[in-house]
């Protein structure tokens, strides 16, 4: 079987040679990676501009999926040092965090959605990158990553306090903006069709360590009815619906099978009970991750991550549906020695 066809064979519950990983990296970190092991990075020219690819480094760990993105390669301009402005208007400071930074501006300080100017969502320059990054992947499953899909896109343009007072204040307001923005999501998904997409990754955080961010009733009135719409729209052509969001929100795993949901990412052993979950949602939903990166990777030994590496390849030969993978892509301070270790438990898997 090739890499395609174990993620196929793991999102439906079905038998597969080997399970499925994937060793996802932050920028900083790949760059550092491939310096020391002096892998040569690979450019690809996309409108004028060198975009740079580690489709390299994803071979050398052996990934099972190849991401691509849902917007240009260069919809996010740097203004001024370390602020860069998305197509949406938001500032973001990029000083600390160089892949996504922090908003510093609010582009709906008032409850103006004239003010809104929603980016074109079938622009041919969203998708430039696609067709090199497929060619380069053949037996790789591709995944369209949404960021910022749709509580996240509001709350960057309106400022997180100003909206979840508007959740109880003005929620007429809320579902006006929440429909904008799925609306865009829509013609997005609609304007994919053209590509060999598998699956849609919508991410989309909703929760603290210990809980979401409000009420559950709070998130299912305002919230789950836009999520269903937008996965009922990426199924109807097919595509798997992973869904990317930090923090416990065991409290509404439920409601997010019955939308839809195929794979829950990024299934962090600090919030979650990782066997329980699997136990549970076994036959039902799929899960990617699981390899801490507040804990185990970033401080433990080699031994430690290889040991929490191999458990958690039992628990997916176990109960099936499993991609085991880092629990966030690996942020710059994670040492090389415990990276290798991991891809070294990974590859004597596949022998």
């Amino acid at each position: 079987m090739n890499e395609w066809e174990r993620v196929k064979h793991c999102v439906r519950f079905e038998p597969a040679d080997r399970v499925p990983w994937q060793i996802g990296y932050t920028s900083e970190l790949a760059e550092q990676v491939m310096k020391k092991l002096h892998i040569e990075e690979e450019t690809c020219h996309v409108l004028g501009q060198n975009v740079l690819r580690f489709s390299r480094l994803d071979d050398f760990f052996g990934n099972h999926i190849a991401i691509l993105r849902n917007r240009a390669t260069d919809s996010v301009r740097e203004v001024k040092p370390g602020i860069w402005r998305d197509e949406w208007g938001v500032l973001w400071d990029r000083r600390v965090d160089k892949d996504i930074g922090a908003p510093v501006n609010t582009v709906l300080e008032r409850m103006d959605l004239d003010r809104l100017s929603v980016p074109v969502p079938n622009d041919d320059r969203r998708f430039a990158h696609y067709p090199p990054i497929i060619r380069a992947n053949p037996n790789r499953y591709f995944l369209v990553k949404f960021s910022y899909t749709l509580f996240e896109r509001a709350w960057s343009l309106r400022g997180m306090q100003n909206l979840l007072m508007d959740f109880i204040l003005n929620p007429g307001f809320v579902h006006e903006l929440l429909s904008r923005i799925t609306e865009f999501n829509l013609a997005l998904i609609d304007a994919l069709k053209q590509y060999p997409i598998d699956g849609i990754m919508f991410g989309d955080d909703y929760g603290f360590q210990k809980g979401l961010f409000m009420n559950p009733e709070t998130w299912r009135k305002l919230i789950r009815p836009y999520l269903e719409k937008t996965y009922d729209r990426a199924h109807q052509y097919g595509y798997d619906v992973f869904i990317h969001s930090c923090g416990n929100i065991t409290s509404i795993l439920d409601d997010l099978l019955e939308i839809g949901v195929n794979v829950f990412n990024p299934f962090q052993p600090e919030v979650m009970d990782i066997e329980a979950v699997i136990e549970n949602y076994s036959g039902k939903l799929a899960f990617y991750g699981g390899v801490s990166i507040q804990k185990t990777l970033p401080f433990g030994t080699p031994d430690e991550v290889r040991r929490e590496v191999e458990k958690l390849i039992r628990l997916s030969e176990k109960y099936g549906g499993y991609i085991v993978s880092p629990s966030h892509d690996m942020p710059k301070d994670i040492p090389l020695e415990n990276i290798l270790a991991m891809r070294e438990v990974f590859l004597d898997h596949q022998k």
